[in-house]
């Protein structure tokens, strides 16, 4: 299958689990971003321009779910897809003597576009006049660490989508086999 269908299928996906499941697992009114952790994982095996394509779709489909019009989204999961290869890189470089970092470097990156996606969401909030309270900003922190602790499981389904291949079994040549076995 080609990485162009497996990415639609994964931002699909990602876009299914932001609207149903993130309601369902939800703990004390925080829910996790589920967009962002695929994004980040997804990149892994994209890069940035695989990330930037895939974010742009991601949010698009998820703005056409939920019935945004301002493109607030699309700026911010476009810009996601983007940096979380080049931040996977850097941090690669400075954690070259922690073992088994790829999915730690993966978490902290998770909480960094997370919460700067947060910081942006309250900030538009403010600018239309909406009044904002430190809650909000604690609640912003947890789900940030929400977002990231679900790299793990998320890791999982995104490397699955990302090596699936589909199987076609060649068609026989043997003009034998189609005979019921009578000869005739």
């Amino acid at each position: 299958m080609s990485k162009v269908l497996k990415l639609c299928f994964a931002a699909i996906l990602a876009c299914v689990c932001q609207t149903n499941l993130s309601h369902i697992i939800r703990i004390a009114g925080v829910a996790p971003d589920m967009l962002i952790v695929f994004l980040v994982l997804l990149t892994s095996y994209t890069g940035a321009y695989g990330g930037f394509c895939t974010g742009a779709l991601t949010a698009m489909l998820y703005d056409a779910s939920v019935g945004y019009v301002l493109a607030i989204n699309l700026v911010a999961y476009t810009f996601i897809g983007w940096a979380a290869p080049m931040l996977r890189g850097f941090l690669d470089t400075k954690l070259r003597k922690l073992k088994h970092k790829s999915i730690l470097v993966m978490m902290l990156i998770c909480f960094f576009l997370t919460l700067m996606r947060e910081v942006l969401y309250i900030g538009y909030l403010f600018l239309i006049g909406s009044e904002q309270s430190l809650m909000t900003l604690v609640r912003a922190l947890l789900c940030c660490g929400y977002s990231a602790l679900l790299i793990l499981p998320g890791s999982f389904a995104v490397a699955w989508i990302m090596r699936w291949q589909l199987r076609l079994r060649p068609k026989s040549t043997d003009l034998n086999e189609e005979s019921d076995g009578t000869g005739i």
